[in-house]
Order: structure tokens, then sequence, then C-alpha cells
């Protein structure tokens, strides 16, 4: 059973990922959805930067910082109970576990590597690079209107599997190859 206001980001807690502006976009959007929480899969040196912005935001009961988590199908429950992935900041592979999960993504359009899995409108949104207010309005639409966030999430599964599969790996390699030997 998916929680309707549930947001999950997955990545290393560094300063690039932008955990903090999310941790802004909970606290202003905690009077509009009052069951928003937000779930930090990950670690490191911005963990205790971070916990005390959400202290600071009077967020920190709807944040739960959980640390690394290797175990896939624990990874994949707290994927499968939230309503959207949001990465903040620069991204990785993170993007593309989402995805599997059949899950809606917000992100901003850091290096690029992004914009062959994600297309605005259909497996999610693009907001302005740390744009808070921008950022919010996309969270917003996902967790306002269920059909569009499970019709997004939907999208997500049909692309992930189509752009990611032994095929386009192995044509990937080849291509890769090819260029070198010339």
């Amino acid at each position: 059973q998916k929680k309707i206001q549930r947001i999950v980001h997955t990545g290393r807690l560094v300063e690039w990922k932008r955990v903090d502006l999310l941790i802004k976009a909970v606290a202003k959007l905690k009077d509009k959805f009052n069951q928003i929480e937000l779930l930090v899969i990950g670690y490191g040196p911005e963990e205790e930067r971070l916990k005390k912005l959400a202290e600071e935001e009077k967020v920190k009961e709807r944040i739960s910082f959980l640390g690394g988590i290797y175990d896939p199908y624990e990874l994949g429950k707290l994927y499968l109970s939230s309503s959207v992935y949001v990465l903040a900041g620069m991204g990785g592979i993170s993007i593309n576990e989402a995805m599997c999960f059949g899950l809606p993504i917000i992100l901003s359009v850091c290096d690029g590597t992004e914009k062959h899995l994600v297309f605005n409108g259909q497996n999610g949104f693009y907001f302005e690079e740390g744009n808070l207010d921008d950022l919010c309005a996309k969270i917003s639409k996902i967790l306002s209107e269920p059909k569009l966030s499970h019709e997004m999430g939907r999208e997500s599964e049909r692309i992930i599997r189509e752009q990611i599969n032994i095929h386009t790996v192995i044509n990937g390699y080849t291509e890769a190859f090819r260029f070198v030997m010339k």
C-alpha cells in the first residue's frame, strides 16, 4: 500500500545532491500535505548538517535518515511504499532504480545523463536547478494528483525496460569498442 505523501531520495549525502533543498521543500509543503514525509537513503559527510537543518525547519519528525541500504529487497520495499522519487541535485544510478519500481521522478537538469530517461510531463518533471518554489510546485502536482502519479510511474517502468536492458547494454559496448578501434 503506497503512502500517498511519501517522498524518497537515494544517494550520498554530499552538497551537490542538494538534499537541503528537499528538506526545505518538505517544510514548505507540510501545511498543504499534513502526512508528507521524506525518506533519505544514503550516508555521507553532510548527514549531521542535514539533520540539523531538518530540526531548524521543524520537520525533523517527517524526515527519516535511513543510512545506506544495500539489501535490494529492503530498498525495493521503500521504493514501493513511496509516491515520488526526488533528486534535487546531481544524479546517478538511483534514478534507474526508482524507475524500476514505478515511481514518477522529479529532478533538475544537472549533468544531462538523465535526459534519456526522464521526459518532462511523461514520467516525471524537471524543476529549475536550485529553485525551491519550482521544486515545491512539482512535488505538489504529483502528491495532489494520484492518477497522474500512477500514470507517470507506469511510464517510468516502460521507459526503463526499453532503455536499459541486455540488448541496449550490448549495443552500447559494441559501439564503444568500435569507436575505440577506429
